[in-house]
């Protein structure tokens, strides 16, 4: 029988690691498989975009509370029943005989995939301090960067060798191997609980609904994200299904706009050293607002090729990864004394968001680029003037984020 393990062990963030890895790469793993799934169940694309919208609501409800839920009754309950919700949600995927099935495991994987995203850096929180958390979460960022960057070329095998049932078999294998560490080996690292009170709670949850720079800074961020996963739910079925890409071409196309976002996010640790964080803002929200509208243009004129669409999603989410890092800093500084709030809140706010794209998506598809390009286009457009202001807030009371929280924007801005 295992022991918990002490809180300054080195095998901790290991667990933690495996956690994290399994959830942010989930989607990118199993979003090959979505022609194949859609001839297997004679379904449409709308049904397998609703996979996606399903995922992201459970998300989105579970994200509300299990950070408060984690402060009263303690890490450890709470990294267990997500992990093992993820599980159940994964099983159910691979053995279900309909959609419907499939639809049901989509959302109970969403609600319990919060706990384990949002949990496993309180903990990380709880035990480290000053220089060893940042450098300990920058090796994190790293690895669970790459691994979001190889995952749709893995989860391009699987399909074509195993089946599309491959991958809901790994990623809820990873999710029992991480829940099965967390009952034996991670101790509980909270020390002074705070009773849970909904009123509370909903009282720092309307008080940042009714800030404005707040809610420009989390709908700027939220829309973007929105677009993106959008994108990476829909190309699958019109690359593979209306321009015959084949499975193994297809695994580069996703690769390359997946590893584009680990790449920025590697470099800028390094780019806000020796650039004005102002400035890399305008510059990134500029170059996400003009490859939309060349997505935009791509789409209208019909010119739906492979390598161009690739090409110019590359540079949107190049555009779109340092925003998720330095306006996440500057939402977390708004109000200090809700830091944790204003986390889940943005969290929570930008999977709803991208919920609904899926979900417009699959409703407008109609087998070209066009209906994708306008979204894009439309959500980088809402955006831009938002993002805006904040930028101009931030330049009258210029903000100084630490390491580590520039590391939280960028995991969690996908």
């Amino acid at each position: 029988m295992f022991t918990p393990l002490n809180k300054t062990s080195p095998w901790v963030p290991v667990v933690l690691l495996i956690l994290l890895i399994v959830g942010w790469s989930e989607l990118d793993l199993y979003a090959p498989a979505f022609p194949q799934m859609m001839h297997y169940f004679s379904t449409n694309e709308q049904t397998i975009q609703w996979t996606l919208s399903l995922n992201f609501f459970g998300f989105f409800c579970s994200s509300l509370i299990c950070g408060p839920l984690a402060d009263s009754y303690g890490r450890r309950p709470l990294l267990i029943i997500g992990s093992l919700l993820f599980v159940l949600g994964s099983a159910l995927c691979v053995f279900t005989l309909n959609i419907e099935g499939i639809l049901l495991g989509r959302f109970i994987q969403g609600v319990g995939v919060g706990a384990p995203l949002t949990i496993s850096l309180a903990v990380i929180g709880d035990i480290y301090q000053g220089e060893k958390q940042t450098r300990l979460l920058s090796v994190m960022n790293t690895t669970v960067t790459l691994v979001m960057a190889a995952a749709p070329i893995i989860g391009v095998y699987l399909t074509r060798d195993f089946g599309w049932q491959s991958n809901f078999v790994v990623i809820g294998a990873g999710s029992l191997l991480g829940a099965i560490m967390i009952a034996w080996l991670l101790p509980e690292t909270i020390q002074n609980r705070q009773p849970f009170r909904v009123q509370q709670m909903l009282s720092g949850y309307w008080t940042l609904l009714t800030d404005r720079l707040f809610m420009f800074a989390t709908l700027s961020m939220s829309f973007l994200a929105a677009a993106y996963f959008m994108f990476i739910g829909i190309i699958p079925l019109l690359f593979m299904e209306t321009l015959n890409v084949p499975l193994s071409q297809y695994a580069y196309y996703q690769g390359s706009v997946v590893g584009t976002f680990a790449t920025v996010s590697l470099v800028i640790p390094i780019l806000i050293k020796y650039f004005d964080s102002n400035q890399l803002l305008r510059g990134s929200f500029w170059l996400s607002l003009i490859a939309g509208g060349i997505l935009f243009g791509i789409g209208v004129m019909h010119q739906d090729h492979p390598l161009s669409i690739t090409f110019f999603m590359c540079l949107f989410t190049g555009g779109i990864a340092l925003p998720g890092c330095i306006m996440f800093s500057s939402i977390m500084d708004m109000f200090p004394s809700l830091r944790a709030s204003s986390a889940a809140l943005f969290q929570a706010l930008r999977l709803l968001f991208m919920a609904i794209a899926a979900s417009v998506m699959g409703a407008v598809y109609d087998d070209t680029f066009f209906p994708v390009g306008i979204i894009i286009f439309a959500l980088a457009i809402l955006a831009f003037p938002m993002a805006m202001v904040v930028i101009k807030a931030r330049e009258k009371a210029p903000a100084n984020p630490g390491s580590v929280v520039i590391w939280y924007g960028t995991l969690n801005l996908f």
